[in-house]
């Protein structure tokens, strides 16, 4: 286990970073150590990093602590990323060619260069149409700038909301949808879908489940008292984060890869 790669997922958001090391194995998930990492006010504002030098500061000290063999999958806000579904073509498309073709119609759909936007999709699961998601360059930049000053391997850069998606197998069979929230958001997600909802317009779990077409009986929270995060995990080497539920996101990125 010693020689295991560590995954990591690593939460960035307003007022703090959340981080998680796991590996696995045959048995299961082992947990390795987590970080709680303040946040100065302004550091980031709505999802945007908007003083980089201090992230760095506050970030440099725990990537410092970790083991050369890692491997970090970090959280890019929901907010942040710009979803369309588009119907399949008629003809039998290559990768590459799939690919361009999807990042012409983004670029149009959203009147930018196709310089301006990274992107990723996935096949629908409900319908022959293709998902794909879109984040500004620019922003993506920061976050490579972001990892080039902390020296550390980032395997990937995720969508938060669609972390939680890593959890769905684990919900009982009457629950669909997994819910974490914090002071100002909602991040939802199902089996084929994911998103967020600001809290200011949604106050209950109730109003989010009639937004959502769902039961509330459908959904899990993410809180003390509902949905804990770690019950995935097989070993839990101590000491154990209190309140559990805030590293959802964080354990869910850290999951979501392969070696």
């Amino acid at each position: 286990m010693a020689f295991n790669i560590w995954k990591i997922g690593l939460h960035i958001q307003q007022h703090e970073a959340l981080a998680v090391a796991v590996v696995r194995d045959a048995s299961g998930w082992f947990l390795q150590r987590w970080w709680r990492m303040p946040l100065a006010p302004q550091v980031i504002v709505d999802g945007h990093i908007r003083e980089p030098e201090q992230l760095v500061a506050t970030l440099l000290p725990w990537s410092r602590e970790l083991p050369r063999r890692h491997h970090i999958y970090l959280s890019f806000p929901a907010n942040r990323t710009l979803q369309k579904k588009f119907p399949r073509p008629a003809m039998t498309l290559r990768e590459p060619e799939q690919t361009a073709w999807l990042s012409g119609l983004m670029a149009r759909e959203l009147d930018m260069s196709q310089d301006a936007l990274h992107f990723d999709y996935s096949e629908d699961t409900l319908s022959p149409a293709f998902n794909v998601t879109a984040a500004q360059s620019k922003e993506i930049s920061t976050l490579l700038t972001l990892i080039q000053a902390l020296k550390v391997q980032v395997k990937a850069i995720t969508p938060d909301a669609s972390a939680l998606q890593r959890f769905i197998p684990y919900l009982p069979e009457h629950q669909q949808c997994l819910v974490w929230r914090d002071e100002t958001q909602w991040l939802w997600a199902t089996r084929s879908s994911w998103g967020r909802k600001l809290t200011g317009d949604i106050g209950r779990l109730d109003e989010l489940a009639a937004t959502l077409s769902l039961s509330p009986t459908a959904i899990a929270l993410c809180d003390p008292s509902g949905f804990d995060p770690l019950n995935v995990v097989s070993v839990r080497q101590p000491p154990i984060p209190p309140q559990s539920h805030r590293f959802t996101i964080a354990l869910g990125l850290a999951m979501g890869g392969t070696y």
